[in-house]
Formats: structure tokens, C-alpha cells, sequence
């Protein structure tokens, strides 16, 4: 299954100082970047990257089951301090077998009888 995943940062306003700043890159930037590059290691993200200017990881994710993305989550640093959404995709192969199917299914209903005017 593909999911589409987007974290943003919760601006909480508790880094005004260059040490809260700093220990915030090395607890919760640099680790979340080296586990989003763990998880592409192990195809578990096929694609994805940062939102430029912000605190933003945008990500497709493929796994087997919807219940695998609360693991994968709670494994990304960042997690605890964003707003999560996450949204199912459909393949476009998926789609498209879809949408064939409701069209052989319109071509099958008798077609209307037009009125004569």
C-alpha cells in the first residue's frame, strides 16, 4: 500500500536561544534526517524530500498494511512535534483498471432512446 505522508513542525517558540536552537538540531533535525535516509535504504520511502524553508518532510511511503505506518512514524524523531497527515494513495495502474471497468459497464446499459422532437 502507498501512503502519502506529511509532517509539518509545530512552531512551539522555545528556541530563543542559540542553545535551545542547537540542541534542537541534534535531538530532533539530524536524527530525523538520518532515519529518513534509513527508511529509504529499506524502501520503506520511495520517494520524498523537505519542503523548501521549512520543517516540512513530505514522503511516500510503501507498506504492507495501514497499521505499519504508526510504527513507522513513531520511529521519526520530528513525529512528536509535528502535525501528521496521512493519506492513501491509489497506483495509477489501479486507477486506470478502475475507470475501464465503469466504462465496459456503461457500454453494456442499453442506450437511451432518443425522443423525437
Amino acid at each position: 500500500m502507498l501512503f502519502l505522508v506529511e509532517l509539518d513542525h509545530v512552531k512551539s517558540g522555545g528556541l530563543s536561544t542559540a542553545e535551545q536552537a542547537s540542541t534542537f538540531i541534534q535531538q530532533i533535525i539530524l536524527p530525523t534526517l538520518s532515519r529518513m535516509e534509513e527508511l529509504v535504504a529499506e524502501n520503506k520511502i520511495i520517494a520524498g524530500g523537505l519542503t523548501a524553508g521549512s520543517i516540512a518532510p513530505r514522503f511516500i511511503v510503501a507498506v504492507e498494511a495501514a497499521t505499519d505506518i504508526d510504527k513507522l512514524l513513531f520511529s521519526i524523531p520530528l513525529w512528536p512535534v509535528a502535525v501528521t497527515k496521512v493519506t492513501p494513495l491509489v497506483s495509477f495502474d489501479e486507477r486506470r483498471s478502475r475507470v475501464n471497468e465503469v466504462l465496459d459497464s456503461l457500454r453494456s446499459l442499453p442506450r437511451k432512446l432518443q425522443s423525437e422532437e
